[in-house]
């Protein structure tokens, strides 16, 4: 997979294998849906007392939802618009624009701290530089965290690039 800057400015993510392809896919899907006991720290509740947390969920939780929401809804129309490459060996174009990068990081960093807490990953794990084990549901989700990594890593290198000229 390559990172570059295209022609018309987009932040440009191109030869993308057909399997991190639908890691991409993954990222416009709800996380409280897919990993409901991983999503509770989304939207953690804000103390102890009573009232303190049924404010929180009338109030904060349903506009914080909704911004998630609308971050998600703007991801997933940049994934539709992804191209397939033809070749010896079919793979993905995919770009961001610049003014959608807030919302991929927003919503790459729920579904990877869903992701984490769904899988009970700890510091160690995370940190972990070998290979996670990909026969097993827990290395390929911890697989999925690291690749959401990279995918940020780039974007916030991008948008530190352009503010530093």
């Amino acid at each position: 997979m390559i990172f570059e800057r295209s022609k018309n400015g987009n932040f440009r993510f191109s030869r993308i294998h057909p399997l991190l392809g639908e890691l991409l896919q993954v990222v416009a899907m709800d996380p409280w849906e897919r990993y409901p006991e991983g999503s509770a720290r989304l939207l953690p509740s804000p103390g102890e007392g009573k009232e303190l947390r049924l404010d929180w969920q009338d109030h904060v939780q349903p506009d914080l939802r909704h911004h998630f929401d609308l971050e998600r809804a703007v991801v997933s129309d940049d994934l539709a618009g992804m191209i397939q490459q033809k070749g010896k060996t079919p793979s993905w174009i995919l770009e961001i624009s610049p003014d959608h990068t807030d919302a991929w990081l927003t919503t790459l960093n729920a579904l990877r701290l869903a992701l984490a807490e769904e899988n009970r990953f700890t510091e160690k794990d995370l940190s972990e530089k070998e290979s996670s084990d990909l026969s097993t549901e827990r290395g390929l989700a911890l697989m999925q965290v690291n690749f959401y990594a990279f995918i940020q890593e780039c974007l916030l290198q991008a948008m530190e690039d352009e503010s530093g000229r």
